[in-house]
């Protein structure tokens, strides 16, 4: 009579075996898949990193036209195939201002090859006495995007980057954004 009562615990015990398995996978897969994405956004923020440091060093080598680099770089934030290049200066002689244009047009182009998005703007914090000195690198990838601003018409129009999606005024970047500043001068 006992041997029929024990009928099929046997069973039982792999079934809920098998189930204590099954968690222990899930949360294996899901640990993989985090640790994936952190991978995923650390390779972002690096190429990010060579793409707005290799823009930096370009300015500091072109001093005389740092004030134009925010107008160039911002020119080309929206970047695609269709953009137009600008004089090749890997071709022909070039004056300083179209160094800067072409420097800030093959920086953008390497960093769309990436899915990477750039702007430049006043840092958070700087006053106007400081603006002609130090600028901010942005770049944007994933959801947050930059997004220029145009005031003003014709030849008094002027443009600046809303980067609010990425950072707030007061420097402190937005929870979940996916972007980077990086300060020229």
């Amino acid at each position: 009579m006992i041997i029929k009562k024990q009928r099929g615990v046997g069973l039982m015990e792999v079934l809920v075996a098998l189930l204590l398995l099954a968690i222990g996978v899930l949360g294996y897969v899901a640990l993989q898949l985090r640790a994936f994405d952190a991978s995923a956004e650390a390779m972002q923020k690096s190429q990010a990193m060579v793409i707005m440091r290799a823009l930096a060093e370009n300015m500091r080598v072109n001093k005389t036209q740092i004030n134009n680099y925010p107008v160039f770089v911002r020119s080309y934030s929206g970047f695609d195939a269709t953009t137009p290049s600008p004089t090749n200066c890997f071709d022909s002689a070039c004056s300083l201002n179209q160094v800067a244009q072409f420097d800030a047009y093959q920086t953008a182009r390497n960093a769309n090859q990436l899915g990477i998005h750039l702007t430049m703007d006043n840092c958070p914090g700087v006053t106007a006495t400081m603006t002609m000195r130090r600028q901010c690198i942005y770049a944007f990838w994933g959801k947050t995007q930059p997004v220029i601003v145009t005031t003003g018409s014709g030849s008094s129009a002027t443009t600046s980057a809303d980067v609010s999606s990425c950072m707030g005024n007061d420097g402190v970047y937005v929870n979940g954004a996916s972007c980077l500043m990086m300060e020229a001068y």
